[in-house]
């Protein structure tokens, strides 16, 4: 794995990269995802990845949060946004994802990104 990120974590293009990517639409699906795939190319010692979690939140719904973790360190980031899924139970009890709903972004600045990728590099 290649322990050098393409861009410094201080690197202001970066940041407006990021920036962009939470910019490029109304659509908070649109943006967040935007987000993951720009991070996951220019940051392979990262993932910023998706954790389903069911019924946790609300009832009868899953959310798939986006998270920012290290590959190196494993250490992570707080809930940046997460997408809600209705879903259901069967008659045998287990749960089924449904419909899309909508998407909630947490996270307002990526410079909180570019700070945890600062902080979980080695020298």
């Amino acid at each position: 794995m290649n322990t050098l990120s393409s861009l410094p974590p201080d690197s202001e293009l970066a940041y407006q990269a990021m920036k962009a990517c939470l910019e490029s639409s109304a659509d908070v699906y649109v943006q967040l995802n935007a987000l993951r795939e720009w991070v996951n190319v220019h940051y392979p010692d990262f993932e910023l990845y998706l954790e389903d979690v069911w019924n946790e939140r609300t009832e009868g719904e899953t959310h798939f949060e986006y998270i920012l973790r290290s590959r190196r360190t494993l250490n992570e980031t707080e809930v940046l946004g997460y997408d809600v899924y209705k879903n259901h139970q069967d008659q045998k009890g287990v749960w089924h994802l449904d419909e899309y709903v909508s998407s909630l972004r947490i996270l307002q600045d990526p410079r909180c990104l570019l700070d945890f990728i600062r902080d979980n590099t080695p020298c």
